[in-house]
């Protein structure tokens, strides 16, 4: 109830996994965690966490999973005890709860079971391979490494759904044929756009591996600029075909493309880059191959820059992108963005205008 309502099954799966990991440690000290809670008995607590911790630190090839099954324990007693806390029968005054709340903070908190190899480092494209990207995408384009006009087009709005609107892959292979949505501005006339990222409640998905949402929070709806709706319509209007499912994306079959396509997909993207692009894309990101989710890094950094140029406070910049990328209110995702935006070589690296982009219209039919 507390600590899964806005998870996807499969992250709440891994989380409630690490919880138990608590669990069952304290059940082979002889002891009960939930007891230990209701008691609110904080040094025992202290003691049993501490345990757990060199538990931890013990295991061969620790790694990521190992710190998120400390950080998940951790928060796990710590909002467990503030919840307990607002529990009159418990009779603790606040202060004293709060203050030994704050030292297992002050104790536990910061630790970690392992030495990360290194932090994460938001893999955003250089201006150089955008730019050879989108060239070859270009329908018709001499540079593009598919044959099919029909691949050409649903290749050009796959990246465009994760280069200009930020969408995660299983995203943007779980949008309904109808998500563009249109609207008229009462001022002015003119038409905008705006897609919702969800989930297609009444499909039955035949894809052996499912996409699927991360989390409650990445249900959202966001605007689309006029250039890039067009992208949409067009491949839907005219290259998707007619398919017996209800997803945007298509594969050359006619069944709904699955997340094994759009990898595969990328090596001859990858291929179409010149030699020094390649070079760079090593460079900036550690792998001189084209991933997916590097296009949805590529929109949070430039996305930022956008709203640093345009005088966005910096709070309401971390506010839009978490709305804008579907991360939680809590998240950190947009710092690690933020320190990106800085960086020297990404800064000399792009431009503003990421959705200006007028290469993608002219071959647009008329």
């Amino acid at each position: 109830m507390f600590e899964g309502t806005d998870l996807a099954p499969s992250t709440l799966s891994q989380k409630l996994a690490h919880i138990n990991a608590l669990y069952v440690h304290v059940e082979e000290l002889g002891g009960s965690l939930d007891d230990v809670l209701s008691d609110m008995d904080l040094d025992k607590l202290g003691n049993l966490l501490e345990s757990f911790f060199i538990k931890l630190r013990n295991v061969p090839n620790p790694n990521g999973s190992t710190l998120n099954r400390w950080n998940t324990a951790f928060h796990f007693v710590r909002a467990t005890l503030m919840r307990l806390e607002k529990n009159p029968a418990k009779g603790k005054p606040l202060e004293v709860v709060l203050g030994r709340i704050n030292r297992l903070d002050n104790l536990y908190l910061g630790l970690r079971p392992y030495r990360p190899k290194k932090a994460f480092r938001p893999k955003a494209l250089p201006r150089c391979v955008v730019l050879e990207l989108l060239d070859a995408l270009q329908p018709g384009s001499p540079t593009n490494p598919f044959r099919s006009e029909t691949t050409q087009w649903r290749m050009l709005a796959l990246v465009s759904l994760m280069l200009y609107q930020g969408l995660r892959r299983g995203e943007a292979l779980l949008l309904p044929a109808n998500f563009l949505k249109t609207e008229r501005e009462p001022r002015t006339g003119e038409f905008r756009f705006r897609l919702s990222v969800g989930t297609i409640e009444t499909e039955d998905d035949p894809r052996a591996n499912v996409p699927g949402i991360k989390t409650d929070t990445s249900i959202r709806t966001i605007p689309v600029a006029p250039q890039t709706a067009a992208v949409f319509q067009t491949y839907s209007e005219n290259y998707r075909g007619r398919v017996d499912h209800g997803f945007y994306l298509s594969s050359i079959r006619g069944m709904p493309l699955s997340l094994a396509g759009v990898n595969k997909a990328f090596d001859p993207l990858t291929e179409a880059l010149s030699s020094g692009a390649r070079a760079e894309l090593l460079d900036i990101t550690g792998s001189d191959r084209l991933r997916p989710h590097s296009l949805r890094h590529t929109c949070a950094v430039v996305r930022l820059r956008q709203m640093q140029a345009a005088g966005v406070p910096m709070d309401k910049a971390m506010m839009n992108l978490r709305s804008f990328f579907g991360w939680s209110k809590d998240s950190v995702m947009p710092l690690h963005y933020a320190k990106a935006a800085l960086d020297e070589q990404l800064n000399e690296s792009w431009n503003d205008k990421l959705d200006d982009r007028l290469a993608l219209l002219r071959s647009l039919p008329q």
